[in-house]
């Protein structure tokens, strides 16, 4: 039976009305779900070091439609890309920023979706994301009321950024749902950023499926930039077919409490899957990454490299698994997880698995911990290097290669600008 606190979680996301536009069976089996479902604890393997505790102190209430006046604070300059903004989960027309569409691409939310394209997005809505024994995903299934749709149909020059806002004046919740496919020879790139206007409470239950067909490539940068008192829960599902090539970069430079899931499906033959992730923390923030690749067919690669810099109280969490099934013979998978600690008081537990079913593959897994290298920061300091500005260039320069492969170059020009003011705060 459902525990009473289970089910006094799951009341308060309840929205008031339900989209229309989604697939009803798809929803049906998500409420279902809600129902048996029990929110993980600590004694969970999965959730081992991610204590909801910060998350369930708060009542929240739905996300109300909100207006902002300034969003060049959020906006990263000289990025030529459409821009879709939504403000506590809603869109908002006009502070978006998109020229005319090209022919290879759509972009429909999911508050309008109709017709064909109502059709083509439920064969795909739902198909790798189970709500089954997933609370949040079950959740976001369930409640989602906006999100965006992306369809590649061929080679898309303008990249697309979706920009989301908390604007809350006093503890909401948001559930986005977003789908991308990727169709046969089709390449586009993706910049989704998250941000707080203030520092009132906020959760963000976020699901993203991905769906990359033979000889496609999609580059997903996620940014992470909360405020001291946002809190999330992501969750992306990512199916590729042969010859398929996607990179995903998961960076968390703000916020409270996040965890992070991260799937691979490697369905086809010949498929190249990049993870990198950077997580900067101080104070008591908390992150927890969990990737998962499937390799399911030959000849298939995939290279994860995720890296902490640790400061204050912080504590983060890393568990990666390689899974290599039987027929995915000639596999290459490999995975890093290496992390700093600038402080005795911070913390981080890291786990890299390898599962292989395959006996002709090449699998490597490894994880690191320790503090800035001695011998690097005494070479500066001999060369007249002040210490804190040997030390900032160091720790740059660990954060700074999980960046490389991402195209946008001013994506890379506004990271690298946050690297620095974050490490400037942590090394005062």
């Amino acid at each position: 039976m459902q525990s009473t606190k289970t089910k006094e979680f799951i009341q308060q996301f309840q929205p008031q009305t339900l989209p229309t536009s989604l697939p009803n069976e798809v929803r049906e089996l998500a409420m279902s779900a809600l129902n048996i479902l029990e929110l993980p604890t600590t004694k969970w393997e999965e959730w081992k070091y991610s204590n909801l505790r910060p998350i369930l102190k708060h009542q929240f209430q739905p996300a109300n439609h909100a207006e902002i006046d300034n969003l060049a604070a959020y906006l990263i300059p000289d990025f030529e890309a459409n821009v879709l903004v939504f403000v506590n989960g809603v869109y908002s027309k006009s502070l978006s920023q998109i020229g005319e569409l090209e022919d290879t691409v759509s972009v429909t939310l999911l508050s309008e979706l109709e017709g064909e394209t109502a059709a083509v997005f439920s064969d795909y809505y739902g198909k790798i994301t189970s709500p089954e024994g997933q609370i949040f995903s079950a959740l976001n299934t369930a409640y989602a009321a906006e999100g965006v749709f992306i369809h590649a149909k061929g080679v898309v020059e303008r990249p697309i950024h979706l920009l989301h806002i908390q604007h809350a004046t006093a503890a909401q919740s948001v559930q986005m749902r977003n789908l991308f496919l990727v169709e046969k020879h089709a390449k586009v790139k993706v910049l989704e950023s998250f941000h707080s206007s203030n520092d009132t409470p906020s959760f963000r239950n976020a699901v993203t499926e991905i769906f990359v067909k033979e000889n496609a490539g999609l580059e997903y940068v996620k940014l992470q930039e909360e405020g001291e008192a946002g809190m999330m829960v992501d969750q992306t599902e990512i199916s590729q077919a042969s010859d398929s090539r996607v990179k995903t970069y998961t960076l968390s430079m703000g916020g409270n409490w996040i965890r992070n899931n991260l799937h691979f499906h490697l369905k086809g033959p010949n498929t190249e899957s990049v993870l990198n992730g950077l997580y900067m923390l101080k104070d008591n923030q908390h992150v927890d990454n969990h990737s998962l690749v499937h390799h399911f067919a030959p000849n298939s690669y995939s290279n994860e490299l995720y890296k902490g810099i640790l400061g204050g109280k912080s504590t983060a969490a890393f568990r990666g698994k390689i899974h290599v099934h039987q027929p995915a013979q000639k596999t290459n998978a490999y995975q890093s997880n290496r992390n700093i600690l600038l402080t005795d008081t911070a913390s981080v537990n890291t786990k890299p698995q390898l599962e292989i079913y395959a006996d002709d593959v090449k699998c490597s897994h490894g994880a690191t911990t320790g503090r800035i290298e001695e011998e690097a920061l005494f070479y500066l300091r001999a060369r007249g290097v002040p210490m804190e500005e040997a030390q900032q260039l160091l720790i740059h320069a660990f954060g700074a290669e999980t960046l490389d492969g991402i195209t946008m170059d001013a994506v890379v020009g506004y990271i690298d600008q946050l690297i620095t003011a974050r490490f400037a705060g942590i090394t005062d």
